[in-house]
């Protein structure tokens, strides 16, 4: 067995390099413009200084490098450091492909078309998937200054094509930033957990609630958990870049979800405030909303009743909004609590009466 292993060894030992093998040596010197390599049982390699990349090259020092000429004039192997490097991180960059890995780049240069980055390798980020500049007019002459003033800054990019064979790498700073927000939402359901309490940032605000970043990640603030109030627009009550107490109410660990709220981070008032109320008693509410059947009256903030039509005086009201109006502070009183489906009805016809 170890005379065909010594036998394999030496079959490869003669045969002739290629153009673009990879080989390992030790350099044995550095005189003038070149270093010396020993290959061990092939000829000598010379590494030319324009081939051996960044770095001083010292005496003793292992080095891998690509064969750019199986043999020059002198017998010697012609190689390059900087070609294995290049090799090397165009392997690495494939790799982070496919895995989805974000990677640190530079911005070196601006153009029409997005800006070159350094990575290791020179690479392209397309306008297109560009997310730090915000919406810029194409139609601009020349190259629009939001994507000029990117040049010297960092972008958090991911690959998008690495091919070796074209020289041809492009990058996307808006899949990185996908990538990441995906990341932290994992995080955040991993950490988080119901029932806590956390101050947040507003970063979002929709039609159907808010967005806040509490940290490890965001979380949605539905409509109906930001305020115990009714008859406002709770969306308008929290603007963007407000610091906000909320507490965790939903982690859904499948989607990746946080669901928050605002208003349970404070007790309940309905819960406080009905609790002390009783029928036959009159109170003063506000008018919040009339409506074709009636009114809406707070009695206290987030506690609200219903006047019908029929009981907002003495005499038929045939159109509500002819007879009160929002805003208006009025003696109620309290006909019926529905605690199990929080309502309540109240009566101003009865209040005068009393």
């Amino acid at each position: 067995m170890e005379e065909l292993l010594a036998s394999d060894i030496a079959q490869r030992s003669l045969r002739p390099l290629r153009v673009g093998e990879t080989v390992e040596g030790t350099i044995a010197g550095v005189a003038g413009d070149e270093a010396t390599v020993d290959l061990g049982d092939r000829p000598a390699g010379v590494i030319p200084v324009h081939e051996a990349g960044s770095g001083e090259l010292r005496v003793g020092q292992q080095v891998i490098a690509v064969v750019l000429q199986p043999e020059d004039p002198d017998g010697r192997v012609v190689l390059s450091l900087r070609r294995a490097r290049n090799h090397r991180q165009w392997s690495q960059l494939e790799e982070m492909q496919k895995n989805g890995s974000v990677v640190d780049a530079l911005v070196l240069e601006a153009n029409r078309g997005g800006v070159v980055v350094d990575v290791g390798l020179r690479g392209f980020v397309p306008l297109s998937q560009l997310v730090s500049i915000g919406a810029i007019d194409v139609h601009e002459h020349g190259v629009p200054e939001p994507v000029k003033a990117l040049v010297g800054k960092r972008l958090q990019v991911r690959v998008l094509e690495a091919d070796p064979r074209r020289d041809r790498l492009i990058l996307s700073e808006k899949a990185a930033a996908q990538q990441l927000r995906r990341d932290r939402k994992a995080r955040g359901t991993t950490e988080l957990s119901e029932g806590t309490v956390l101050s947040g940032t507003v970063v979002g605000v929709t039609s159907y609630g808010l967005f806040v970043d509490v940290g490890v990640t965001d979380g949605l603030v539905h409509r109906s958990e930001i305020t115990w109030e009714r008859g406002v627009e709770p969306t308008a009550l929290h603007p963007l870049g407000k610091v906000v107490k909320v507490v965790v109410i939903g982690v859904d660990h499948e989607r990746q979800r946080i669901s928050l709220s605002i208003k349970r981070t404070g007790a309940d008032p309905w819960e406080r405030y009905v609790n002390e109320l009783e029928t036959g008693q009159t109170v003063d509410a506000t008018v919040t909303r009339v409506m074709p059947y009636g009114a809406f009256a707070r009695l206290a903030e987030g506690v609200e009743g219903l006047i019908h039509v029929t009981e907002l005086g003495g005499e038929r009201v045939a159109d509500p909004a002819g007879s009160i109006h929002v805003g208006d502070v009025i003696r109620v009183q309290i006909v019926a609590i529905d605690r199990e489906r929080r309502r309540l009805s109240l009566s101003a016809r009865l209040a005068e009466r009393t």
